[in-house]
């Protein structure tokens, strides 16, 4: 998840930026009082080491800006009116920041560290340091194609995703600086132009307040079907609604969506009558849940598109909904179970709402629209107004995306994350700006 990796990552690097006289944590000269360990090519061998795990932090950063470019707009520019058209101006800081850092990566004598060097603990503090901020960069970059490139952050998540790619290079840049009198070392190509323009992009993604609910987002471990008979009372609900979710990983076409709408609208209103007694406050959040599938419902009437699949996710669905027929108004209910669905709808509804963006951006998803004019259909006795079908983009029908966007996108669990994620960015932003304190003509550590 990105959440962890970047995390991971920010820790690692924050700790690099708090430790000065690099000369003496590989081994090598700069006081009388510590004797050298390290000859001057074991030195050097340290400094290329080094390099490959900053090449990996390196084609972390160029990835991220090569998934959240396209997309993405700066805090200057007014966004459009229209959800579904593109801005017209691009990020120019962010795509001179991914110029700059394609540069770099392609300069860098540098390779990348192989399987050995990510998996193989070393002995030198300081190179293990650095072992771990490849590792980081080398899972995080699964995350950029597992929800966080191609248009699936909103503005602020995308600013703050920026953010984060920008003070990483802040970091490199600084230790780059640092390790200079490292034998061999190579310094960053055009690392002034980094600087300034990771600076840039920090700025401009500092004019709107972060969404963390990004660290929410990325790569996970693929989740398994559970096969069998039905799980009796509670657990066989549970049982078909993590199908559901695991089948929804296809996306479904039209029809197949309004059923399984109209299984969670069935499911939230009988389950929240179930547990008014033991858990009125997911009572009442199921409640506004069986609100919310009732008005998307209404929605997908004036909706149609024939490509996709889903009739196994369909069948999730009313298993999960005849199960909990069958449950009797006084059974004894886990609590546990009973979260367990509460997870579980917050993941469906993200995925519902990530088709619904889907299928209207690329117009798997159309609008059936009335035009003023009578069908021609001389069978019937009254004739009706005729219909077509138009993508989204051609109409002024916004509620559906409204109604996603505000309604049925899960924010319970991005609240929970948020004082652990800022305090993350900010000790890496305090270790960037750091300065030793010295006393005399001494550096203190």
């Amino acid at each position: 998840m990105y959440g962890e990796n970047g995390g991971r990552l920010r820790a690692e690097l924050g700790e690099l930026l708090s430790q000065h006289r690099i000369q003496l944590r590989i081994g090598g000269g700069g006081t009388h009082t510590v004797p050298v360990t390290t000859s001057t090519d074991e030195r050097q061998q340290i400094g290329e080491q080094v390099r490959r795990y900053r090449q990996s932090a390196l084609v972390w950063c160029y990835q991220g800006t090569v998934a959240v470019a396209p997309v993405a707009v700066s805090a200057l520019v007014r966004a459009p009116t229209n959800p579904f058209l593109a801005a017209s101006e691009s990020h120019g800081a962010l795509r001179a920041l991914q110029r700059t850092l394609e540069h770099t990566v392609k300069t860098s004598t540098a390779s990348l560290p192989t399987l050995d060097e990510l998996t193989t603990a070393q002995q030198v503090p300081l190179v293990e340091r650095w072992r771990q901020v490849a590792r980081a960069a080398a899972l995080g970059e699964h995350d950029f194609a597992a929800g966080l490139g191609h248009g699936r952050l909103d503005a602020r998540q995308q600013q703050t995703l920026i953010g984060d790619i920008s003070a990483v290079v802040r970091a490199l840049v600084v230790l780059d600086q640092r390790y200079v009198r490292i034998p061999g070392w190579e310094k960053l190509s055009r690392a002034d132009r980094l600087g300034w323009g990771a600076l840039a992009c920090a700025l401009d993604a500092s004019l709107d307040a972060p969404d963390y609910s990004v660290d929410l987002r990325g790569w996970r471990p693929p989740s398994k079907l559970i096969t069998g008979p039905a799980k009796p009372g509670l657990l066989g609900v549970l049982q078909a609604q993590h199908n559901l979710v695991i089948r929804m990983q296809a996306f479904p076409n039209v029809m197949n969506l309004r059923l399984v709408v109209d299984s969670q609208r069935l499911l939230s209103g009988s389950l929240a009558k179930l547990v008014q007694p033991v858990e009125p406050g997911l009572a009442e959040k199921w409640l506004a849940r069986e609100q919310t599938y009732k008005a998307l419902q209404q929605e997908l009437r004036n909706v149609a598109g024939r490509i996709g699949r889903g009739s196994l996710a369909v069948a999730e669905g009313a298993n999960a909904v005849s199960r909990l027929g069958t449950i009797p108004s006084n059974a004894d209910l886990d609590p546990r179970a009973l979260h367990g669905l509460d997870q579980l709808f917050d993941r469906l509804d993200g995925r519902v709402a990530d088709v619904v963006d889907e299928g209207v951006r690329h117009n798997t998803y159309v609008a059936r629209v009335k035009v003023p004019q009578l069908a021609e259909d001389g069978a019937q006795m009254v004739a009706r107004l005729a219909e077509r079908h138009v993508p989204f983009a051609m109409t002024e029908r916004l509620d559906l995306n409204e109604m996603v966007r505000t309604r049925l996108r899960p924010t319970s669990t991005a609240r929970t994350s948020q004082p652990a994620a800022a305090r993350s960015r900010a000790e890496l932003h305090a270790a960037i700006v750091h300065q030793p304190q010295r006393s005399g003509n001494r550096l203190e550590m």
